[in-house]
């Protein structure tokens, strides 16, 4: 029995309610304040002060992907042709193929075979969906391409071909996510990894083996092409063991903005097309039923607002069962119709608010015609639709204190973007604990109560009260999984 004292202890019930000492035992907790003075504890934690919340949680990433680009050269903070050239040149003599986090500008495979045309050279784009690769790699998986330019199943073929890791290899990525994970208070996150590495049962293996040493709480979605592997592994949905889930089915609807791809209700700027669907929809149905008939809930990354709108006429029609919610992965833009469509849908919407720094004001010049809403995570909760704060790591930085920031300001470079979007300081803190662990079909998460898991989120500041650059500091003071101190500044 552990003794939490000398804390401000934000229960999340309301943005007022606060303790002051809670206990906790065998992973729960078991009361607060006065009503604990009689207890006997085996270990106490002083907190000095510091602001104790339940577990933040990141609700949508690729953690083995995380891990990846934690070990792999990182292009993030590079923008300017000359430079990434010469970095690539600095590394691509030393093995090095892959470089993640590449911001297009420009490069083309006439540039890379320059640097390199008898060796492997991958850039992987920021969204994580495209490629710029030399002529070298597309020789290799027999590709045809001018700009060396590769997106969705073309950009899959290339990573199916390089991206080639053993079981300790997986392992390793695994724990390393974790680590830099819970360094930023998570305490547990949603993860699309099942399909992309080793498969199905090799990559669910390394989530048992690492789980059994470090502490996360891991809710795995299971993309639709490993569904097969799932049902004859007759592994139950949701919970494996007490840390490990298996979620629902992931389904990719259309693009990203990026490669022109997102499906929109008009024609991106200068073009003649609107986005692509990636697939026809004799197919989609015949996916989707698959998916119900197998009792499962589905999860859909859809960004464009005409996709949008087709995805939530598919689950209207097709619903979940009784019981279940579906997930929509992004829902970027959209308009009024299909946010009234979704009303009272058992839908939930796994947002990125980052995005809002990382796309605007870029994305603006896409449309030939601005999208009605973008990015209305305001709007979406005036409809009372649930929704979940994640990263897309390794998309964006994992730090639920950054996507806060971009829910409450919405604001780059001194700039605001949609005031009317903003939310509180309470609903942003909540979109990272109570409602992002709503997908685990867990009713004891997410807030301090009684009988709740002991993970919690210590921060130096108070996200209630704190000034606006506090947000950009380092503030996690502890991270705590299943009573077990797992992190300590």
């Amino acid at each position: 029995m552990i003794l939490w004292k000398n804390g401000i202890l934000h229960t999340l019930k309301n943005e007022h309610e606060v303790h002051y000492q809670m206990a906790t035992d065998q992973g729960h907790i078991i009361g607060f304040d006065d009503e604990i003075d009689h207890l006997n504890f085996d270990q106490v934690i002083d907190l000095k002060g510091h602001h104790l919340y339940p577990g933040f949680v990141d609700a949508h990433l690729h953690i083995v992907g995380y891990g990846q680009k934690l070990s792999k050269k990182d292009l993030t903070l590079i923008r300017n042709k000359q430079e990434i050239i010469d970095y690539i040149k600095t590394y691509v003599s030393q093995g090095f193929t892959f470089y993640e986090g590449y911001f297009d500008i420009g490069i083309t495979k006439q540039d890379l075979d320059r640097i390199a045309y008898d060796k492997p050279i991958i850039l992987k784009h920021n969204d994580y969906h495209s490629l710029t690769v030399n002529s070298y790699v597309l020789e290799q998986v027999n590709l045809l391409s001018e700009t060396g330019f590769l997106t969705e199943e073309d950009a899959q073929k290339v990573n199916k071909t390089y991206e080639v890791y053993d079981h300790e290899t997986i392992k390793a990525m695994i724990k390393h996510s974790i680590d830099s994970l819970q360094s930023f208070g998570v305490t547990g996150g949603h993860s699309d990894d099942l399909y992309y590495f080793n498969g199905y049962h090799d990559t669910l293996s390394a989530y048992h083996e690492v789980l059994a040493e470090v502490p996360f709480r891991a809710h795995l979605l299971m993309h639709h092409q490993i569904l097969d592997d799932y049902m004859k592994s007759n592994h139950p949905f949701l919970d494996q063991n007490k840390y490990l889930q298996l979620g629902a089915v992931k389904i990719f609807y259309d693009g990203t903005f990026s490669s022109k791809t997102a499906l929109l209700h008009h024609p991106y700027q200068g073009l003649s097309h609107q986005g692509l669907r990636i697939f026809k929809q004799d197919e989609l149905i015949t996916l989707v039923k698959k998916v119900r008939k197998n009792k499962l809930p589905l999860a859909i990354h859809v960004i464009g607002d005409l996709g949008l709108r087709e995805v939530v006429e598919t689950l209207k029609a097709y619903p979940p069962h009784q019981g279940l919610h579906d997930r929509i992965i992004h829902a970027s833009l959209a308009d009024h119709k299909t946010i009234k469509m979704m009303e009272g849908m058992p839908i939930i919407l796994d947002i990125q608010p980052q995005f809002i720094s990382s796309d605007l004001p870029s994305i603006l010049n896409l449309f030939s015609k601005e999208p009605e809403y973008i990015y209305p995570f305001k709007t979406y909760m005036n409809h009372n639709l649930v929704q979940c704060g994640s990263s897309d790591a390794p998309v964006e930085i994992p730090n639920p204190l950054l996507g806060m920031y971009q829910l409450i300001y919405r604001k780059k470079d001194g700039i605001v973007y949609q005031k009317e979007e903003c939310i509180s300081r309470f609903d942003a803190l909540k979109l990272y604990t109570t409602y992002a662990n709503v997908p685990t079909y867990k009713t004891n998460r997410g807030l301090l109560r009684k009988g709740f898991i002991a993970d919690f989120t210590v921060l130096k500041k108070d996200i209630l009260s704190m000034d606006e650059q506090s947000f950009f500091e380092d503030l996690v003071e502890m991270t705590v999984i299943d009573e077990q101190i797992v992190h300590h500044a």
